[in-house]
């Protein structure tokens, strides 16, 4: 590919500094690095949320850039996370049916919805103010405040499921959800929810993947709605007992003993919360991540709970495919779980 002529004129940025941001990329680093995106795409693939999507922390491995990150890198080489393999494979696409699309990493490791009711963070605000109606946004978000900095109310409300037998997880029923963010760290919004389910319990998870999953994506889009949003659940941890950050977290969690009981509230929160999400003016696509990355392969994890090289690999190739079949081909369903079944199935096919 020819150099652009914003890149020729574009000041580099160190390669080892743009990466070594523990908390996504910083924000002088993206605005360098978005007109470089721009110049070379018909639309740009925006990754939000948290370490789901931003994965670049847990591993060293590297490979030459690809497209606008080549022209913005010195040296020019690239982590290999979600966003370096959604570039890679979009430019290797033997079929040339997708668009020419770039993929710019916006999320950021380490954070919650909690965080985002009360402040934004500046790459939330830079997605806000620089996504355009041709881009496509991913958001993964939620996962952090069950595991990583869970308030009281949700501490509470896991143990109370994960302490009930199967069959009352599986036949669980939700009327509904409190239609407003929670900005009392859970113990508001959310804790009322639990009126509206039985297992009250479920309501709270309800809330909390449903109605503030879905404000947070209408706070990133409320000036530009962009031409699609796939909204993620989130994957399954490594069954492997290996030593990670991860370990006390998921012992409390029952993960060591039973994962599939863990595994079945991930489910079940996709199929109550996240197929119910809708924000007028887009498309939204729910997007279980836990059908590529099932927790049955060690090797596409690092730390059990961050997705590998391999792992971010498949993920992104299933992102790639979703928007072929979803966004840029003749598709219109995508608002069940089987919608995106012919994606998983080539995804995992491709496992290497």
């Amino acid at each position: 590919m020819a150099t652009s002529p914003i890149s020729a004129s574009s000041p580099k940025v160190d390669s080892d500094d743009f990466y070594s941001e523990y908390f996504g990329h910083k924000e002088e680093h993206l605005q360098q690095l978005l007109p470089l995106l721009r110049s070379s795409s018909d639309s740009l693939v925006w990754l939000a949320g948290d370490s789901s999507l931003d994965n670049k922390y847990w591993f060293q491995l590297t490979q030459p850039a690809v497209g606008g990150y080549r022209d913005l890198l010195d040296p020019p080489r690239s982590k290999t996370d979600i966003a370096y393999w959604m570039n890679f494979l979009a430019l290797e696409d033997p079929s040339n049916e997708l668009p020419r699309i770039a993929t710019i990493n916006t999320a950021v490791e380490e954070t919650t919805l909690n965080q985002r009711t009360w402040r934004w963070l500046p790459q939330d605000k830079f997605i806000r103010d620089k996504i355009s109606p041709d881009d496509i946004l991913i958001v993964s978000a939620g996962g952090n405040d069950v595991a990583w900095a869970p308030c009281p109310c949700t501490i509470v409300s896991i143990l109370c499921l994960l302490n009930l037998p199967m069959f009352c997880i599986e036949n669980a029923f939700n009327c509904g959800s409190v239609p407003t963010d929670d900005y009392c760290c859970g113990c508001g919004a959310s804790l009322a929810s639990c009126a509206c389910a039985c297992p009250p319990c479920s309501g709270y998870f309800k809330h909390l993947f449903g109605t503030r999953v879905q404000k947070y994506v209408e706070s990133l889009v409320a000036k530009t709605k962009p031409k699609a949003v796939l909204i993620c659940m989130i994957y399954f941890p490594d069954e492997a007992k290996t030593m990670s950050w991860a370990t006390l977290p998921l012992q409390l969690l029952g993960y060591e003993s039973n994962p599939s009981k863990l595994q079945l509230l991930i489910r079940k929160a996709f199929q109550d919360a996240t197929l119910a999400i809708k924000i007028p003016g887009t498309k939204v696509i729910p997007v279980p991540l836990y059908e590529v990355l099932d927790g049955k392969h060690s090797e596409e994890y690092c730390e059990r709970v961050e997705p590998s090289p391999s792992g971010g690999k498949l993920l992104a190739r299933l992102f790639l495919m979703i928007i072929r079949q979803q966004v840029t081909g003749s598709s219109q369903d995508s608002r069940n779980e089987t919608a995106i079944g012919a994606p998983v199935s080539q995804a995992m096919a491709e496992r290497s």
